[in-house]
């Protein structure tokens, strides 16, 4: 079987979380070489699995994306134990959930540093790495579908991924004389347990998850392997001709 990404040097921000895990296995299965980051000190049981599976295909190291001298540290190491970059999956983020009228300036700024400002600069120093190298490469954004839609009570969320869905177009046009392809992802409702904890604070849990469940055309919330598919193949020369797309993969939510 033909490993889809095999050789690609890739960085994978956000790896200790549900969906990041799932993207170091399937990477890693597909032949990657991979710089996974999250701020966790020591990966989680399941990266370190992976970690064990895969020893010469997987580095984990801690880092706080909003924090420029880890990125800069991530970025340098993923050279220099790889030698360069081909892929940035831009996968970390943060979800924030109150109403307008109570969303407090710290959660603003949280959202806002850690999805948009974050991943701005994060990949300005990954594209400069890749210009520096002479690197065609792809980097692939996790907005949402809630930055093309309204959410109800998450105008600040929504707000920081519809920037992160015109960062990557707005970047595709800006590298694309150096032959880098940028594109986003905008996954809709899935099983992390991002929206577990986000259900936390309401008493009715169990009516909200049914309510989200079934505000997709299939009926449930994806699962992470169905975003990751989609962000290998962006990642693959499969998407040379994929440029400045941000791609729902939200169970036709966005359609209802």
């Amino acid at each position: 079987m033909t490993m889809r990404l095999k050789d690609k040097v890739c960085i994978i921000t956000g790896a200790a979380g549900g969906q990041g895990e799932v993207a170091v296995e399937i990477f890693a299965k597909e032949g990657a070489k991979i710089l996974a980051t999250d701020m966790n000190g020591e990966p989680t049981a399941r990266l370190q699995n992976a970690l064990e599976s895969y020893p010469s295909n997987i580095k984990y190291v801690s880092g706080d994306m909003t924090e420029g001298a880890d990125l800069d540290r991530v970025v340098r190491e993923t050279v220099s134990s790889y030698g360069h970059i081909d892929v940035l999956f831009n996968n970390h983020g943060v979800m924030v959930g109150s109403p307008l009228l109570e969303t407090t300036e710290e959660e603003l700024d949280l959202v806002l540093r850690v999805n948009v400002r974050s991943s701005f600069l994060l990949c300005q120093k990954v594209a400069k790495s890749m210009v520096d190298k002479g690197i065609e490469g792809s980097i692939i954004l996790n907005s949402s579908v809630g930055g093309l839609i309204g959410f109800p009570d998450m105008a600040a969320y929504g707000a920081s991924k519809a920037g992160v869905a015109q960062l990557s177009r707005s970047m595709a046009n800006d590298l694309r004389d150096h032959k880098i392809r940028v594109n986003a992802v905008a996954p809709g409702g899935i099983d992390t347990p991002m929206p577990h904890k986000y259900l936390e604070k309401f008493e009715d849990r169990e009516a909200i998850w049914k309510a989200m469940e079934q505000a997709h055309l299939t009926g449930r919330l994806g699962r992470p392997e169905e975003v990751v598919w989609l962000v290998v193949f962006l990642a693959s020369d499969e998407a040379s001709f994929m440029n400045g797309s941000v791609v729902t993969v939200d169970g036709g939510y966005s359609c209802v």
